[in-house]
């Protein structure tokens, strides 16, 4: 579940809109989903089909790689600093740009937008990033380890726990991260909105 778990804080924005807003009261923060298909099974029976990022903070909660973003700093400029502090990340070789900024949050009581950014990369480059994630300058202090989701289900037969993608949900995300990774796997077509759905059902998450 999200820290904080119930209806919904957090209210959709453009970017233009967030960018928008009085600099003196908003601040903004950066973070980003990179994922890369994924051609295994598990067992030789479950489809694995992506490998998606995610991390374990200093505060046990799970988030994606990034922060906040710092005076005179455009967005990207924050995430690429950012995901490169985090996770070693080489933005002189591939930054991310405002073609891959894709949702913003408003979350109007701490006063502050959250914005997100999504890129496929090659699993080759996806591997290598989990290698390097350990040079990290804020790895083992702001960073404790990198975590990929699970996006298949395992069912065992009625009545048999459902693990894989519904228990990850039972997580504890940090602010809006549960709601940011369902939006990427949709968005990404990494899983249906069907398939989401039923997912939340048998994570017991509310609509």
């Amino acid at each position: 579940m999200a820290e904080g778990s119930g209806q919904s804080r957090f209210k959709i924005l453009s970017r233009e809109e967030a960018l928008g807003l009085d600099p003196s009261v908003y601040r903004h923060a950066c973070h980003a989903m990179l994922h890369a298909p994924l051609q295994q099974k598990l067992f030789d029976m479950y489809d694995m089909r992506w490998a998606v990022m995610m991390q374990m903070r200093f505060d046990g909660l799970i988030g994606f790689p990034g922060g906040m973003v710092d005076p005179g700093e455009t967005l990207e400029q924050a995430v690429n600093r950012e995901l490169r502090e985090e996770i070693h990340y080489k933005d002189s070789e591939m930054p991310l740009t405002a073609k891959e900024h894709c949702l913003v949050h408003l979350y109007e009581q701490k006063k502050i937008c959250l914005h997100f950014y999504m890129r496929e990369i090659s699993l080759a480059e996806f591997i290598q990033l989990e290698k390097d994630a350990i040079q990290a300058q804020h790895f083992g202090t702001e960073v404790l380890g990198m975590i990929r989701c699970p996006v298949y289900t395992i069912t065992k037969g009625e009545g048999k726990p459902v693990r894989g993608f519904p228990n990850f949900l039972q997580q504890k995300f940090v602010g809006n991260a549960q709601e940011q990774l369902l939006f990427g796997l949709e968005k990404c077509k990494i899983l249906t909105s069907d398939e989401l759905q039923l997912a939340k059902s048998q994570a017991g998450l509310t609509a």
